[in-house]
This record gives structure tokens, C-alpha cells and sequence, in this order.
């Protein structure tokens, strides 16, 4: 094999490596496990906080049941399995406030919003290029190449140097979510469906949305 059959045949997606069906089975029910109950604990504090742990644990529950009584069945059927990123980001905000008092849940909320932050852009702009892509306006197919090695490693090579540089808790989630996929290509075997998915592309869009209105009416205010 000469140097350039093994290149082409080191960015072609047509030998990737996908998970196994059980680990696909896991990552749909245990991801949207997380999101759920991540959600459900959000809304009982705002509502009823003396049940927040316990509506949180009973989705959660309900979640890994097996079949079509969970209600994963039904989100993989319309959304398919939430990004690893999400994920993260939803554990990253639950496991901080398990056991902790209020005002220390309320400077967690602080330190994560500062940290997701930081992310807003690069997902965005990536979403973007993916709903174009479905839409057929670049000549290669941008999320194929999520299939291929090449794309793992020059998104590495990103993650990297954007640490290097923020050196921040945030700058190391990109690189988590790379190594957790490398390990075991879930969600899906793409590498971005594991940085991104619809909802999460959609809230880092409503985040900047209201983060951008925030620092206009101050301004609007005082002129």
C-alpha cells in the first residue's frame, strides 16, 4: 500500500468504528437518564424544592426502564441519544448541588455559566455548519467526516491548544468529550454527535440570545 492509498483510506468514513448495539442501548437510556432528571431537578427547585432530589431520582429511574415504558424510547425515536457533551454538561450541573445548601448552588450556577460561556461560539458555529450541510451547500459532506479519523485528530489538535491557552474548567470539556469518544464512539461512532447535538445547539443559542440582550439594555439605559 503506497503513502497516498493509505491516507485516503485513513479519511474515509467508510471503515469507522461504531458502537456496539448494548453500548448504544446504554447511551440512550443513561444520557437521556441525565438530561431528564437534571431537568426535573431544575424545575421542582424553582417550584417545590423540598422534592427536587426525589422527582430528580424518580425520572431518572423511570428513565432505565426498559422498553417502550421508558421515556427514552420515545426521545430516541423523535431526537436519538443526547450528545456526550450534554451530558457532561447536565452532570456538571446536577452532582455540584447534590447535598449542598442553596447559596452554594446558587455560586455553582455563577461558576457555570461562566464556564459554558466560553463554548458558546464555537458551538454555535458548528451547529450551523452541520444544519448547512443537511441542506447540501458544501460540495463534501461535512458530517461524514465526523466518521473518519482525520476530523478526531484535528479537533483534538483545537481542544488542545484551546486549553493550553484558557487553562480553564472549561477548556478541559471539549477534551473530556474527545476522549470519552475515542473510547467508546458513542453516541453514535460521529464525532459530532458526540461535541453537539440539536437542543444543546439550540440553548447556546438562547443563551447568547439573552446574554447579548443583557449587556444591550444596560447600554440603552444609560444613553
Amino acid at each position: 500500500m503506497d503513502i497516498s492509498t493509505f491516507f485516503k483510506t485513513l479519511s474515509s468514513a467508510q471503515g469507522a468504528l461504531l458502537p456496539s448495539a448494548s453500548s448504544l442501548w446504554l447511551a440512550l437510556h443513561l444520557g437521556w437518564a441525565i438530561v431528564l432528571a437534571s431537568g426535573a431537578h431544575g424545575l421542582a427547585r424553582r417550584f417545590v424544592p423540598r422534592y427536587e432530589w426525589a422527582l430528580a431520582w424518580l425520572v431518572l429511574l423511570w428513565t432505565l426502564l426498559p422498553g417502550a415504558l421508558s421515556p427514552a424510547f420515545w426521545l430516541g425515536l423523535a431526537f436519538q441519544s443526547p450528545s456526550t457533551m450534554t451530558v457532561i454538561l447536565c452532570l456538571g450541573w446536577l452532582l455540584p448541588r447534590f447535598g449542598r445548601k442553596p447559596a452554594s448552588a446558587v455560586s455553582c450556577a455563577v461558576a457555570d455559566a461562566r464556564s459554558v460561556r466560553l463554548l458558546l461560539l464555537p458551538g454555535i458555529v458548528l451547529g450551523w455548519v452541520l444544519l448547512l450541510d443537511t441542506l447540501a451547500w458544501f460540495p463534501v459532506s461535512v458530517y461524514a467526516s465526523g466518521f473518519a479519523a482525520p476530523a478526531v485528530v484535528v479537533t483534538v489538535v483545537v481542544a488542545a491548544l484551546f486549553w493550553l491557552q484558557q487553562g480553564t474548567r472549561a477548556s478541559t470539556l471539549p477534551l473530556c468529550v474527545l476522549a470519552l469518544f475515542v473510547l467508546t464512539r458513542l453516541p453514535s461512532g460521529n464525532l459530532w454527535d458526540a461535541l453537539l447535538d440539536p437542543w444543546l445547539w439550540l440553548a447556546l443559542q438562547a443563551g447568547w440570545l439573552f446574554s447579548a440582550a443583557r449587556q444591550w439594555r444596560p447600554a440603552a439605559t444609560r444613553a
